[in-house]
């Protein structure tokens, strides 16, 4: 289940992290609705950053320290 979870082409998992991540450093995500990314929850104030966000730190092994660095630079 988590070799299929953290596939690449299965993207909501990252976003998902990173949204937690950005909700973590600044107290409110990118997707106000933090544990709800269905039907019932917001949309994404900046649907774009959240999607390029997850996509890098993917393409970085699921590094937290490089996600927590680029988003703080």
């Amino acid at each position: 289940l988590a070799e299929w979870l953290t596939r690449a082409e299965h993207p909501l998992t990252a976003r998902v992290w990173v949204n937690r991540v950005w909700q973590y450093l600044f107290g409110e995500g990118l997707v106000r609705s933090v544990d709800d990314f269905g039907k019932e929850g917001t949309k994404p104030t900046h649907p774009e950053l959240l999607d390029t966000m997850a996509v890098r730190f993917v393409e970085s092994g699921w590094n937290n320290k490089a996600l927590i660095r680029e988003i703080l630079l």
